[in-house]
């Protein structure tokens, strides 16, 4: 039996493999133990500035005002009942996403569909990796996904290039970009978007990344069907911002000892 069989699972997620790259004692808390951390104000922001430019996407004549409501509303929904010191600050910061982002998204028209679950098989990984893309152009054959921040990265990072080869190769000869997206435009430059299109030999590159980290991963969760076991191998890093969450860190405490 393969190591993923043994656990349980049956697919896998750029997302997941590269939280297994960055912090795998978080990963073997959440996927093994099922310990799911709270969601972060950070996380929620993401989604609900998504949810509101794609209000604006799908309804050309809404106004920028509607779409910041509808993403204020989301953000307040999933946050309602999740303590986060940074709640208060990132929502005061929504209404900045959605005006910068929607100009720039506005100039590709309507999507032809949002959120759409994608899989893909890689050589000799006996799961699927599965996805879910932002936003789809079949009028311009191009995936577009949306990434907020304070900050707007000079390219586009490994984590996120491993996301996109996976939306890439569902999606045969279709163009990956990334919008980044910050709350105010730069003092220096006036940005507020950078836009960053995947090249096709990154796609390759990342997909075989991809394929060697599951195949390890693979490998390494067929030392013990037994979850505690496999995180007795594993040494968290608790300065890193997964465990930024104190319930998390408390869970955390408990499953590694210390």
């Amino acid at each position: 039996m393969n190591g993923f069989a043994r656990h349980g699972i049956d697919h896998l997620s750029a997302s997941s493999l590269n939280l297994w790259v960055a912090e795998p004692a978080v990963w073997a808390m959440e996927r093994l133990l099922g310990f799911r951390s709270p969601p972060s104000a950070l996380m929620v922001r993401g989604k609900a500035v998504e949810e509101g430019i794609h209000s604006g996407l799908v309804d050309p004549s809404r106004s920028i005002e509607a779409c910041m409501a509808t993403a204020l509303a989301a953000f307040d929904r999933e946050m309602a009942l999740a303590p986060d010191d940074r709640r208060e600050s990132e929502r005061d910061q929504i209404p900045g996403y959605v005006e910068h982002g929607l100009a720039e998204l506005r100039q590709y028209g309507a999507p032809t569909s949002y959120q759409d679950r994608v899989e893909i098989r890689l050589e000799g990984v006996p799961v699927p990796v599965i996805g879910f893309i932002d936003w789809r152009f079949d009028q311009h054959g191009l995936v577009l996904d949306l990434k907020t921040g304070e900050r707007l990265p000079s390219a586009i990072s490994l984590s996120h290039a491993r996301q996109g080869a996976v939306y890439t190769r569902a999606h045969g000869n279709y163009a990956m970009r990334f919008a980044y997206v910050k709350p105010t435009a730069g003092k220096k430059d006036g940005r507020a978007v950078v836009v960053y299109e995947l090249e096709r030999v990154e796609v390759d590159r990342q997909l075989a990344a991809l394929r060697e980290i599951a195949l390890r991963l693979e490998r390494f969760l067929r030392l013990s069907a037994d979850a505690r076991e496999i995180c007795g191998l594993i040494v968290p890093d608790y300065e890193r911002f997964h465990w930024s969450n104190p319930l998390t860190r408390a869970r955390g405490a408990d499953v590694f000892g210390f």
